[in-house]
């Protein structure tokens, strides 16, 4: 019977590993003198073999050459099962932190670990998910700023339903919560106050026209750094200019082109907060090719604290997000070690360095 046109497109079944050629386990249960159900028992780890029959199986295994199938073992519920981090793009020093504290617990737990990445494709995101729902993954992180509205609410509402179904839990890292979701657990960090305190800072140094480049109309990040924006200018009693708030993609020559049509303006602003540190090396790019001095015509703000901003002449001012303690606190929240309560929110905080001081 033909599926009807409008039928969701997703895979029927369970998909196994493909079949290898050499020794199989028949094989090797022979060759060690004992059932196939011993050998496998073996295999799996289980503290109810004899320690003798235990290496006479697993010397039969080495003479044959035969290698256990980790994720036939993972897919029937035995061995060792994955965690899995996927993100839209892996962009600089912060989804490598991330991904690092993620894995430091999945290690601990003698988790596999895998890395991927959505491209920002809706079918591929979704195909990556049930590959992993397929595979028996112990857990899903999925991590950074994604687009908002019910569609993308609707597909997480499907993943974290689909894990489910084998056990697992999916978990976003670097998000904020979705209210329409409640069981679907978030771990983020505190991005509308972490720039809010940044605004809180350089209106307190008299600055009063502030621009912010990176601003995006259906992304997450970038649309809680622009509210945190706007709330310290009302803190300040200062409007909202929109021409001030500039979009922007998150990449360094894209905000070097944006903000040198900002600071060649008559009315130019005295101080630029960047959505990220490489929005806000863009500005550095921009101020020098204008012959403006960072911070004496113009400071900058920055948002990561990604390596080496230190370095920077003048050091960049900058917002540091915990993003390894995101990813370690996913991980537990996924792997059912700490306590699943929701959404959690971990604090960031402002370093002060020459670029705005």
């Amino acid at each position: 019977m033909t599926a009807p046109t409008n039928a969701p497109n997703r895979r029927r079944g369970t998909r196994g590993p493909a079949p290898t050629s050499g020794a199989n386990l028949r094989d090797v249960a022979a060759r060690a003198g004992v059932s196939p159900s011993t050998a496998s028992r073996v295999f799996a780890g289980s503290p109810l073999v004899r320690p003798d029959t235990r290496e006479r199986v697993l010397a039969a295994a080495e003479e044959l050459g035969y290698v256990v199938n980790g994720l036939a073992q993972a897919m029937m519920g035995r061995g060792r099962r994955s965690v899995a981090f996927l993100a839209t793009h892996m962009i600089g020093a912060t989804f490598a932190a991330m991904a690092a504290g993620a894995e430091s617990v999945a290690a601990e737990q003698g988790n596999l670990f895998i890395v991927s990445t959505t491209g920002d494709d809706a079918a591929r995101e979704r195909d990556l998910m049930e590959t992993l729902r397929e595979q028996r993954a112990a857990a899903v992180l999925f991590a950074g700023s994604t687009a908002t509205g019910v569609e993308f609410e609707r597909r997480i509402a499907e993943y974290a339903h689909d894990l489910e179904t084998i056990g697992a839990r999916l978990v976003l890292c670097g998000h904020p919560a979705i209210p329409a979701l409640p069981n679907v657990l978030s771990v983020d960090y505190d991005q509308v106050g972490g720039v809010r305190t940044a605004m809180n800072h350089l209106t307190s140094a008299g600055h009063r026209r502030i621009a912010f480049i990176g601003t995006h109309p259906n992304k997450t990040s970038p649309l809680q750094r622009l509210r945190g924006y706007e709330l310290g200018l009302r803190d300040a009693g200062l409007t909202v200019d929109p021409s001030l708030a500039l979009e922007c993609p998150n990449e360094t020559e894209a905000a070097a082109h944006a903000s040198q049509e900002l600071l060649r303006r008559s009315d130019r602003p005295t101080a630029v907060v960047g959505v990220t540190d490489g929005v806000a090396i863009g500005v550095y790019r921009a101020a020098r090719s204008l012959g403006l001095a960072i911070p004496a015509d113009v400071a900058v703000v920055g948002f990561d604290d990604a390596p080496h901003m230190v370095d920077l002449t003048p050091s960049l001012t900058t917002v540091r997000a915990p993003f390894w303690e995101v990813g370690v606190r996913g991980a537990r929240l996924a792997l059912g070690l700490d306590e699943a309560t929701g959404h959690v929110e971990l604090p960031s905080r402002l370093v002060v360095r020459e670029s705005a001081p």
